[in-house]
């Protein structure tokens, strides 16, 4: 029989994920539960499921086909009252909200400042990006983000690759979306919280679509249950838990390694591991995964080595070293849009470039135009943004 992996997620006003647990586990259901400490009311189960929508179930054990997700779902909403989210079925809505309808009009325009430039979505953290985006982009960066933004080149196999990188609090990279050439856009990131690793592969990506993206949180608990009746199934404490988080605590004894196996397998990380491995050449998924089931900032230092990125990006990301350390590091100021438009083009013409793309699907513009730089760049600059406000 073949298994899959469905996902979703319970909501409600106060959440025990060691009760989500036992009733999970009294019904044999096979499953993973995560959770962020704090915000136990969010809590994220997977659960394998099979061709006809069952749920599977330890059964002597082996894996077996068990009550119907809307079951599942249903069970849990009542059990707990709460808004159970999961592929495929439709919520009872016992706790949704609405959406915010305010959200819909862009305050920026509204207020006459720069459709598409968020204002006050603001963020302490430091912040780590290796992307494919052009070097001359970087200028347009720090004046759309407001901020200091700090490039350097990285080599990646056999192409060269961008690092940038943001300290403090203001906009994250990324907040307006990025070009088509960015792609792929592995962002890290370190906050009072967490620490964080997330795979953008392409465009559709930052359109809302889910394919190829990955994100791991080194702060996330998480459990493994595999419908043996107890609550062994162990916490990661700390950690996403990888491809082996159920073994990080006790493991359930009655548990058969069939049982245990397939819910690794299809449940754990494995997955977002090889999505990251394949985002940077020559990268081994199972040195990414084994970073998994690390602690937070041994872990995170884990996942750097494995992506074969210098240890500088830690010492960065930890805050034991500034941006401007990095070799080869050019720290870029906001200035003036026209001003970083101009100094854009001045970066294309002095790497050799041939031409000035200021953003997807936008006309290729000449050498001869980038002459009259400030009309042309900034011309470009403005239905870059404009794209940036139907995103």
């Amino acid at each position: 029989m073949t298994w899959n992996r469905t996902e979703g997620v319970l909501v409600a006003p106060t959440l025990d994920p060691e009760a989500v647990a036992a009733h999970l586990d009294a019904a044999a259901v096979v499953a993973r539960l995560e959770w962020y400490p704090g915000t136990e009311h969010l809590l994220s189960v997977s659960v394998l499921s099979d061709g006809a929508g069952q749920v599977g179930t330890n059964r002597d054990g082996q894996v077996a086909p068990g009550p119907a997700i809307a079951e599942l779902a249903d069970g849990l909403g009542t059990a707990f009252d709460a808004d159970v989210l999961m592929e495929g079925v439709h919520p009872e809505g016992r706790h949704t909200l609405e959406p915010d309808a305010e959200g819909a009009a862009d305050p920026a325009a509204a207020d006459g400042g720069i459709p598409g430039v968020v204002e006050d979505d603001v963020h302490d953290a430091r912040t780590v990006v290796l992307t494919a985006m052009s070097m001359r982009q970087a200028p347009l960066q720090a004046s759309l983000l407001r901020r200091d933004v700090t490039v350097t080149e990285q080599p990646v196999g056999e192409e060269t690759r961008r690092l940038l990188v943001t300290t403090g609090t203001g906009h994250d990279l990324g907040v307006h979306g990025w070009d088509a050439d960015a792609y792929p856009v592995l962002r890290l990131q370190v906050d009072d919280e967490d620490r964080t690793a997330t795979l953008l592969p392409g465009p559709e990506a930052s359109e809302g679509e889910p394919e190829g993206v990955a994100v791991f949180s080194w702060a996330m608990h998480s459990r493994f249950l595999y419908g043996d009746g107890g609550t062994s199934g162990g916490s990661a404490g700390g950690s996403s838990g990888g491809t082996s988080g159920g073994s990080a605590g006790s493991t359930a004894q009655s548990a058969s390694e069939s049982v245990r196996t397939l819910a690794h397998d299809l449940l754990g990380d494995g997955d977002d591991a090889a999505l990251f491995a394949a985002a940077i050449p020559d990268v081994e998924p199972e040195a990414v995964a084994a970073s998994f089931t690390r602690p937070g900032a041994e872990g995170l230092a884990a996942f750097i080595a494995a992506l074969g990125l210098p240890a500088a990006v830690t010492e960065v990301l930890e805050g034991r070293a500034e941006p401007a350390s990095l070799p080869g590091a050019v720290v870029h100021h906001p200035e003036r849009l026209d001003r970083a438009a101009a100094a854009s083009a001045k970066i294309a013409l002095s790497s050799g470039a041939q031409a000035v793309r200021a953003a997807p699907a936008t006309p290729w513009v000449g050498r001869a135009s980038v002459a009259v730089a400030g009309g042309v760049a900034v011309g470009l600059v403005v239905r870059w943004l404009v794209r940036r406000a139907h995103r």
